[in-house]
């Protein structure tokens, strides 16, 4: 579970990230939306928040959706050292990546993320 300063939770402000976000794809499993942070406080750059969005279209079962969600999350907890502080970020579940293995789910955020901008690393 991601530390509740790094959750996401605004239906305003995902609204706000999927309107003028940067797009970043990654291994056609999963996409990336991401924005600056509206505000920032005393000058100080706020830690990144995330949403993991898990659609219907992937399956109908909610306890696969959510094992979805869950494996994305963690997966995206081990690597926020690498992600750049004070943005907003939408991952969009594109494809069924029960079958794949986690180094697969961490390359293919790895890529959305470099090319959205958002990863410190290169």
């Amino acid at each position: 579970m991601l530390p509740a300063i790094h959750r996401l939770r605004s239906r305003s402000a995902i609204s706000r990230v999927y309107q003028r976000g940067v797009f970043g794809r990654g291994d056609g499993l999963l996409t990336i939306k991401a924005t600056p942070q509206a505000r920032t406080v005393a000058g100080l750059t706020p830690p990144s928040r995330a949403v993991v969005v898990v659609s219907k279209k992937i399956d109908k079962r909610a306890v696969v959706r959510n094992r979805l969600r869950r494996q994305l999350i963690e997966v995206f907890r081990s690597s926020l050292e690498t992600v750049s502080p004070g943005y907003d970020i939408v991952i969009t579940v594109q494809s069924d990546f029960r079958q794949s293995d986690v180094a697969t789910i961490r390359s293919a955020l790895h890529q959305a993320l470099q090319r959205s901008g958002v990863s410190m690393s290169s």
